[in-house]
């Protein structure tokens, strides 16, 4: 089964128990991957230098290079171009209390989603979906689909939304190469297909026929 997005609920409630556990590098794949969307391979790429300014700022955007994205390798990479992001307050805000938590200063070419196994090394996907499937379990969200790629949906609803639903706009920010690949990312409930039509009968003004006053 596909995965699916994260409601606003459920982040809120997966980043509440990060925090109380002081789980500030899981708080902050949580919160980048719904609020940047960039897949998790890209995502895991990221290195201190990449979101550091040179004044010791978070920076207010992240480029991954082509190399690095999807089919950025393969046969097709020169269709591939380097793929820049803006980080929102909510993504910045994640960071800067990951790296404020750590007990030295991470040097510019240190991964920022490190491995704690040691070693110059970031966690793999497989490492994120246990955390991700971990958290769910333990906040008592069903977790059956669930996966690492439920981030970038989420990102993706979020967008859609923000925008008007305006599909054109939200295919051009999440990178897919048309507005067909980026509906298969927006899911809808019946319940809210059956709302949208049972709103199409609603009596309204325009329709009404006021009542008129006539005299002898």
């Amino acid at each position: 089964m596909p995965a699916r997005p994260f409601t606003a609920a459920e982040i809120s409630s997966l980043e509440s128990l990060l925090l109380a556990r002081r789980r500030f590098r899981d708080r902050m794949l949580l919160v980048a991957g719904a609020n940047v969307g960039y897949r998790i391979t890209e995502l895991l790429t990221w290195t201190v230098g990449q979101v550091l300014t040179r004044e010791g700022e978070v920076a207010r955007e992240v480029t991954v290079t082509r190399a690095l994205l999807k089919g950025g390798s393969g046969v097709h990479k020169r269709s591939v171009r380097c793929r820049r992001v803006v980080l929102n307050e909510r993504a910045r805000g994640a960071i800067r209390d990951y790296l404020a938590s750590l007990d030295h200063v991470p040097l510019p070419d240190e991964y920022l989603f490190r491995s704690r196994e040691g070693g110059n090394r970031p966690i793999d996907r497989a490492h994120a979906h246990r955390i991700l499937k971990g958290l769910c379990h333990a906040c008592g969200i069903d977790a059956t689909r669930i996966s690492t790629h439920s981030l970038r949906k989420t990102f993706v609803r979020s967008v859609y939304d923000a925008s008007g639903h305006d599909l054109i706009r939200t295919q051009r920010i999440v990178g897919h190469s048309s507005p067909e690949i980026t509906s298969h990312y927006l899911e809808s409930t019946q319940s809210e297909l059956d709302e949208l039509v049972m709103g199409l009968g609603a009596p309204s003004a325009v329709t009404s026929i006021p009542a008129m006053a006539f005299s002898a």
